[in-house]
């Protein structure tokens, strides 16, 4: 059974390539554009992982891992935050998230992180 990620992203180029990289790699990805789509496709699609951007607008990528782990629901769930914010280690932190990746990013580290959070 293939392992899924909800890749929360508005930018088109990332979600196209990581949504490649992931599917070649064997992982089953669904795309959210909003935060506020999160809780919807957490319930639809179950995520073994969230890779979660900052730079999202209305809610935005800090906030909505914070609402992630603060909610007893949600809270087990990785996230990996994936952003090109200079402060993404202590956003990551203060946030609560699992860990981060920075853009640009090395594909071998994207899939790395997630395998780590990932048990097969």
């Amino acid at each position: 059974m293939k392992k899924k990620v909800l890749l929360c992203d508005n930018d088109p180029d990332i979600i196209e390539i990581v949504s490649l990289i992931l599917a070649g790699k064997g992982f089953e990805v669904f795309i959210c554009t909003t935060c506020e789509e999160v809780p919807d496709k957490i319930e639809n699609h179950n995520p073994d992982l969230i890779i979660m951007d900052l730079w999202i607008p209305e809610m935005g990528g800090e906030e909505t891992t914070m609402m992630l782990k603060n909610s007893p629901k949600y809270k087990d769930i990785p996230v990996i935050i994936l952003s090109a914010n200079n402060e993404i280690e202590v956003i990551s932190r203060r946030s609560g998230a699992d860990g981060f990746i920075a853009k640009p990013f090395e594909i071998r580290e994207l899939v790395s992180k997630i395998n780590d959070h990932i048990a097969a």
